[in-house]
């Protein structure tokens, strides 16, 4: 295992393409460290934190990709649990895994964040867990009207990943109670929204700390 400073709380940022720092406004180029919201919760939290970056995009919460691929979310978050050392994780998930099975519901994904959930507490019983519920699809972009039925379902995760939070005694985040999906995909976080939500989280660390 990844043995971290005594002297600095350890955060690991868990996510997707939000997380990774995807611009939809170039059609999906990284953006900078500047505008990526785990590199400027870092920026704000300062030296007393150590901020691991675990975005990888398309990462899903249930088993809808091969085992194989970090984009498996269970699966890569339990071999991170034996390599690296951290005293908080953020989890923030669950949109893309409706679009990988339209089926689905948010119900089900909820399950799976709890897995996720068990299996850190298992292996790591005194860390922090923040779940965060992605925000809602945007509405107003152009395929809207092709993705109503994941609109709709995706205004469930706050209730959803609010209630497992709680029964699980893990603090929550409401992401759509802070900032708005971008309007040119509906599911990214544009420039501003992206370090409106750094900053924001790293609010939310110091009131946890």
């Amino acid at each position: 295992m990844l043995s971290k400073d005594s002297d600095k709380k350890v955060i690991l940022c868990f996510g997707s393409s939000i997380t990774w720092g995807y611009d939809p406004v170039s059609g999906g180029a990284r953006y900078s460290a500047d505008a990526r919201w785990p590199t400027v919760m870092a920026h704000e939290l300062g030296s007393g934190f150590e901020v691991i970056e675990e975005g990888f995009c398309g990462r899903t919460v249930l088993d809808h990709i091969p085992h194989n691929s970090p984009a498996n979310g269970y699966q890569y978050l339990n071999e991170l649990l034996e390599k690296v050392d951290f005293d908080f994780i953020i989890i923030c998930l669950g949109t893309n895994d409706l679009f990988a099975d339209r089926e689905i519901s948010v119900k089900h994904i909820t399950e799976g964040i709890e897995r996720m959930i068990h299996r850190i507490k298992f292996v790591k019983v005194k860390v922090n867990i923040i779940i965060v519920a992605p925000p809602q699809i945007n509405e107003d972009f152009d395929a809207a009207y092709l993705y109503q039925n994941e609109i709709e379902k995706s205004k469930k995760f706050y209730q959803e990943y609010k209630h497992v939070a709680s029964v699980n005694s893990c603090f929550f985040l409401d992401a759509g109670k802070v900032i708005l999906n971008s309007k040119i995909d509906g599911i990214h976080f544009e420039r501003k929204e992206s370090i409106k939500f750094g900053k924001h989280m790293a609010e939310f660390i110091k009131m946890i700390k």
